[in-house]
């Protein structure tokens, strides 16, 4: 069995509702395992046997099936977690500033990770890594000059961002649970 986490895209924002209780009887019902849910906005925790590659696309149309809407599922596996909280590709940041990773299904192709490097600015700074892609805004994410719709066309993928403050918190919990 392999300790997973999936970020979620659309939970509890948007008008659509659920439960952390009923997102993990969800999880259960496709019969994964040490199923947990960390803060309301869809990060779930569980036990599988299969390959995140095979996870993502069977949790998503389950979701979007009994919840009436799509649901963008993204799954990491817990050591995939507590790598991407530790990367600080720009360094120490400060308190005002945020630092967000956005979670995709696969790595960018050579030239969109060159194209979301460029969409670097005095404001915005990218660094893709893997599958993640880290999107640090000096200030909040208000104050950013990037569109998530300009970053989804950049990218090519689809993709859901959580804040390094909350994924530090999940990979201690990972890492001690």
């Amino acid at each position: 069995m392999t300790g997973y986490v999936a970020f979620l895209g659309g939970i509890n924002v948007g008008g659509h509702r659920v439960t952390m209780a009923a997102l993990r009887a969800e999880f259960e019902q496709l019969g994964l395992t040490d199923v947990g849910t960390f803060i309301a906005s869809g990060n779930v925790l569980f036990d599988a046997r299969e390959r995140a590659a095979t996870l993502e696309p069977k949790i998503e149309a389950h979701l979007a099936a009994r919840l009436g809407y799509a649901v963008p599922t993204f799954v990491r596996t817990a050591g995939e977690v507590v790598k991407a909280a530790a990367e600080e590709p720009f360094g120490p940041i400060s308190g005002r500033d945020t630092h967000l990773v956005a979670f995709l299904r696969a790595p960018p192709t050579p030239r969109a990770k060159r194209a979301t490097a460029a969409l670097s600015n005095e404001r915005d700074r990218f660094a893709v890594r893997g599958k993640d892609v880290h999107w640090l805004i000096h200030g909040g994410v208000a104050d950013s000059s990037v569109k998530s719709s300009l970053l989804v066309a950049t990218i090519g993928h689809p993709f859901t961002t959580r804040n390094t403050k909350s994924l530090r918190k999940l990979a201690t919990a990972l890492s001690t649970g």
